[in-house]
C-alpha cells in the first residue's frame, strides 16, 4: 500500500469519529422559554391548576333542583291541561293543589275591632283634612247583577229584644244606601229561631229565603248568591233553599254600603242587639255550591267574637 493511499484512509476515520461524536452531543435550539417549561407531574399539578371558585358544587346542585322542579311542573302542567285537572284554581274547585294570588274575592272584618261600614265601589276621595280611619270598600259588587256574600254569625241572645214600636226584625246585615233603605239584609225573627234573607227590588217588593233553628251561642256562617233570576241561601256551606225571583233585579251600586251591625238603626234602637257578625265575603259572580262547602275551613270560633279583655 502506497503512503498516499494510506494517509487517505486516516483520513477518512478521522472524519467518521468526529461525526460520531458529533451526534451524540445534544442539539443547541433556542426556543421560546414557555416551550421549554416542564409540565408538573403528581401533587406538584394538583398546585398548578387554578383555584375552584367557592360554592361551585352548590351551585351545580341548586341548577339541577331547579331543573327538576321546573320539569315536574311541565308535566303536571300537561296533565292539567289534557288529562285532569291537578292545579285548584278556588277553593272547593277541581284539582289538588291551590294556586295563591288568584283569589277574586275580598275578606273583611277579620276581628271585632275592625268592624266598620263597607262602600259598594272605589273609596271617596275627598274626604277632607285631618286623620281618618280607614274607608272599606268592595269594588267587586258595584253593579254586578249575580254576585256573592259570606258572613259568619254568632248569637249571644235568642230571646225577644226591645226593638221600638212596629219593629220586628234583629237586622244584623243590610246593604243598601242608608241603615232603612235596603238592596239587602239579613234578620233574626224577634220571636223565633228563624234567620231570614231578604231582597228588595226598586219598588221595595220583598224577597226572601229563610234558615229554621240557627245556632245559638255557636258561630254559623250564612251565604247567599243572588241572580237575577234566584236567590240561594246556605247555611255553613250547605244548599238550605233556592228562591226564585219574580220582581225587577236591583244591583249594588257605587256609593251604597254594608253597614256595621251597630250603624244599622232606626228609631234611636240598634236592630242587631246582642249579634255580632265576622268575616264578611264578597264575590263578583255567582259562586258555586262546591266553592261554599271549600271555604268553611275559615268560620270564625267563639273566641272571634268573644276576645279576652285587655286590662
Amino acid at each position: 500500500m502506497d503512503v498516499s493511499r494510506a494517509e487517505k484512509i486516516a483520513e477518512v476515520l478521522k472524519t467518521t469519529k468526529k461525526l460520531s461524536e458529533n451526534v451524540q452531543k445534544p442539539a443547541t435550539v433556542k426556543v421560546a422559554p414557555k416551550l421549554l417549561t416542564a409540565k408538573p407531574v403528581g401533587p406538584a399539578a394538583v398546585a398548578a391548576l387554578p383555584p375552584p371558585v367557592e360554592g361551585t358544587a352548590f351551585l351545580r346542585i341548586l341548577m339541577y333542583i331547579v331543573a327538576g322542579l321546573l320539569l315536574i311542573g311541565l308535566i303536571l302542567l300537561g296533565v292539567d291541561q289534557w288529562i285532569t285537572p291537578v292545579f285548584q284554581r278556588k277553593p272547593g274547585g277541581a284539582g289538588y293543589i291551590p294556586i295563591p294570588g288568584v283569589d277574586a274575592t275580598q275578606l273583611f272584618w277579620p276581628t271585632l275591632k275592625d268592624v266598620n261600614d263597607i262602600v259598594i265601589g272605589a273609596p271617596p276621595k275627598n274626604i277632607g283634612p285631618g286623620p281618618h280611619p280607614l274607608v272599606l270598600s268592595t269594588p267587586n259588587l258595584e253593579g254586578q247583577t249575580n254576585y256573592s256574600i259570606t258572613m259568619d254569625v254568632y248569637i249571644r241572645d235568642q230571646f225577644p229584644q226591645d226593638l221600638g214600636n212596629g219593629q220586628d226584625k234583629r237586622i244584623f246585615f243590610a246593604m243598601g244606601t242608608t241603615p232603612t233603605t235596603y238592596t239587602l239584609t239579613a234578620w233574626l225573627a224577634n220571636d223565633k229561631n228563624t234567620v231570614y234573607v231578604t231582597a228588595f227590588d226598586s219598588d221595595s217588593l220583598q224577597e226572601s229565603v229563610e234558615f229554621e233553628n240557627v245556632p245559638i251561642k255557636k258561630p254559623f256562617r250564612i251565604g247567599i248568591v243572588k241572580t237575577p233570576y234566584a236567590m240561594e241561601g246556605y247555611m255553613n256551606g250547605l244548599l238550605v233553599k233556592t228562591r226564585q225571583i219574580r220582581s225587577a233585579n236591583k244591583v249594588p251600586t257605587a256609593s251604597d254600603k254594608i253597614f256595621a251591625p251597630a250603624n244599622i238603626v232606626a228609631g234611636g234602637k240598634t236592630l242587631s242587639q246582642n249579634i255580632s257578625v265576622l268575616r264578611i265575603r264578597t264575590f263578583g259572580y255567582s259562586a258555586e255550591s262546591s266553592e261554599m262547602r271549600g271555604r268553611m275551613s275559615d268560620l270564625a270560633t267563639v273566641d272571634d267574637f268573644n276576645p279576652p279583655k285587655t286590662v
